[in-house]
């Protein structure tokens, strides 16, 4: 760099510069996918990786569909901009109705620490299918591997919210696809990943419903998302 894009490049901020540096190494990436020295699922996989690494997402539309911009998940929780995440819910049947299996979040999460929540949840990096990165989540959260014949598609829902959580204000704006896994599951032989779960347990599908009507002192789960899952129970979902 000469002077003045040293001048340019220390006036960035760090996600400008974080950002700066994940489409270099992408347009590198396909360079060497398009002369030849890698494989395309050499490339792919270290598109993804890269986006994983730098927390880099897709900016969506209403739809969930990528605008072809993207962007850090700082920003976008500092800015409230569209992108996508993935959750699971893992379910079993019992007499009268579902219990579902909900996740303690860690102390350390940047929102809603300490409180229960979907059974597993993520961001989705650029670049990945909604599913891809639900099945990678439930691996890397609780520990369980499951197949993609294993998830059902319940339906989609938005969250959008302006909400103070360690002295910073955290916006949200996304658009969550949700699946839904009844799995056999034993929670003694679950791997928890201590930096996002502190917990699991198993709740009454109904009961936290009703709670969450009135009191938000134990759920953050988000009532749009609850939603779904019991319009998909009771309809043509799992019996």
């Amino acid at each position: 760099m000469d002077s003045e894009q040293n001048k340019e490049w220390d006036s960035f901020t760090h996600e400008e510069k974080n950002k700066v540096l994940y489409e270099r190494q992408r347009a590198l990436l396909d360079e060497f996918l398009e002369h030849g020295a890698i494989s395309k699922a050499q490339h792919d996989k270290s598109l993804h990786d890269l986006t994983e690494k730098m927390e880099i997402f897709d900016v969506v539309d209403e739809t969930g569909q990528p605008t072809g911009e993207v962007i850090s998940r700082e920003e976008a929780h500092q800015q409230g901009v569209l992108h996508r995440t993935a959750h699971v819910w893992l379910v079993k049947k019992k007499p009268g109705g579902f219990d579902i299996l909900m996740q303690k979040r860690s102390e350390e999460k940047d929102s809603f620490p300490g409180m229960y929540d979907t059974s597993s949840a993520g961001h989705i990096p650029a670049g990945d299918e909604p599913l891809e990165s639900a099945l990678r989540e439930l691996s890397e959260e609780l520990g369980l591997k499951a197949r993609p014949e294993d998830m059902v598609y319940a339906g989609t829902f938005r969250i959008q919210y302006e909400k103070e959580f360690h002295g910073r204000l955290f916006r949200d704006n996304e658009v969550t696809r949700v699946y839904v896994c009844d799995k056999p599951v034993s929670v003694q032989d679950l791997i928890l990943q201590e930096t996002e779960v502190s917990e699991v347990r198993w709740f009454d599908l109904e009961e936290v419903w009703e709670e969450i009507q009135h009191n938000r002192d134990r759920f953050c789960v988000p009532t749009a998302g609850l939603k779904v899952l019991r319009e998909y129970l009771k309809g043509s979902g799992l019996k």
